[in-house]
């Protein structure tokens, strides 16, 4: 054999050698992803909880988001509230863990208002990313038909010729109104709370409407300001970010941004606070900044105008579920808000990012006084001496854990990504 064939035979064989491990390497990958995505999508867990059952992870998202790599956004709701899902979704584009009121047959609504939103509208691929939904229902008013969830379940072909199910539907229609049940409000905000996994969460009632981006402007804020840890902000574990809440009217566009916020609200006439002090929001609005960025306005020990904020997920008390009517829109009802500014939290008011309240909640129809206040309740009590106590067993949290944990949060992928501006 001539050197030159045996140059020849020696390169094909180290061709094929390295178009072999190829192969296997791309078997190896795809069976590691094939694994990952059906552990992700384990329909979760069924746990008791009082007199309700909670099936955690019924859906679970698609892309596991985790630590400081986004920010998720907890919030509850009914079939008949996945009208504003698609909204939601499209100005949020992260991760979103909502718990649904599903008794008796709106369990089946509310599968089949989701397989609509997955199959006949483009928002499939954001919904199948980012979304969790966990299922809680009365135990003596349980659905007939309980099965598996996939939020790769796609609706049928004719239903997508059709209005979904959810489009003109109404809490009056629902199993849970025409029973006369309660709507244990504060028990799915804790089931929606509980199933994050980002060290960051955003509570909202999902009639609240959050700005466009506003994840990444928060993971951005975060990483751009390296000493708010330690000297601008001296307890981060303490503190919430909050966002101030403006109201919307029927015929008004959506606001993308501040300045069409300012212009809407001048324009429609749009002048009732949601929180009742107009002075901080008016000043709120007179502010101006050159870029779109997540600056802090204010910050305040009490929380007059933090309607809803984002906070340090695991160290954030829950909400109190023996209040069934608890608003968080009203100084008296607010038992949440008590307990917050009895443990000290400082509230961080943010400019650059606001909240949309679109309507009334569609849960519930309720005066306000009829709400419960922080002494009419036992329970509610309780629950109060809990966090105090709770707040001094922050207190024993050794110093520097603070600096592990967040040398530790800023290796994560994301936090590479992130450093890069976002136009």
């Amino acid at each position: 054999m001539s050197p030159f064939i045996g140059k020849i035979l020696l390169i094909l064989t180290l061709v094929l050698i390295g178009y072999g491990l190829k192969l296997l390497l791309q078997n190896v990958q795809n069976n590691f992803e094939r694994d990952k995505a059906e552990a992700r999508h384990d329909p979760g867990y069924v746990r008791q909880h009082g007199e309700y059952w909670v099936w955690h992870n019924y859906i679970v998202a698609g892309e596991d988001l985790i630590a400081n790599e986004s920010v998720t956004l907890a919030t509850h709701g009914t079939y008949a509230d996945l009208k504003l899902l698609p909204t939601l979704l499209i100005r949020w584009q992260a991760p979103i863990s909502l718990s649904i009121y599903a008794n008796g047959e709106d369990l089946d609504k509310t599968i089949k208002g989701l397989a609509y939103i997955n199959s006949c509208l483009q928002l499939g691929v954001l919904m199948r990313r980012f979304v969790s939904i966990h299922l809680v229902w009365h135990q003596q008013h349980m659905p007939r038909n309980i099965r598996r969830g996939s939020m790769g379940v796609t609706a049928d072909p004719l239903m997508c010729d059709a209005a979904p199910i959810y489009l003109n539907s109404s809490q009056d229609q629902t199993y849970w109104h025409r029973k006369n049940l309660n709507y244990p409000v504060n028990l799915l905000r804790n089931v929606a709370r509980l199933n994050v996994l980002t060290y960051y969460v955003f509570s909202v009632d999902m009639q609240m409407l959050p700005p466009y981006n506003f994840p990444k402007k928060f993971v951005n804020f975060v990483l751009n300001h390296d000493v708010w840890r330690y000297a601008d902000i001296s307890l981060p574990y303490t503190t919430v970010f909050c966002l101030l809440t403006f109201p919307h009217v029927l015929e008004a566009p959506l606001a993308q941004n501040k300045f069409q916020l300012v212009m809407i609200l001048r324009d429609f006439n749009i002048t009732s606070p949601v929180y009742d002090n107009i002075d901080v929001q008016m000043k709120w609005l007179s502010t101006r900044h050159s870029r779109d960025d997540l600056y802090i306005f204010s910050r305040s020990k009490k929380m007059d105008t933090c309607v809803a904020y984002v906070s340090i997920n695991e160290l954030e008390p829950l909400y109190d579920e023996n209040n069934q009517m608890e608003s968080i829109y009203k100084h008296g009802a607010n038992l949440k808000a008590q307990v917050l500014m009895d443990l000290n939290y400082t509230f961080i008011i943010l400019d650059g990012a606001f909240l949309i309240r679109r309507t009334l909640d569609s849960w519930q129809n309720i005066k306000p006084d009829d709400h419960v206040t922080v002494g009419q309740d036992r329970g509610s009590r309780l629950w109060h001496i809990w966090h105090l106590f709770y707040h001094q067993m922050i207190s024993l949290v050794p110093k520097d854990f603070a600096q592990n944990w967040y040398t530790r949060s800023r290796h994560s992928r994301y936090s590479q990504l992130i450093k890069q501006r976002y136009d």
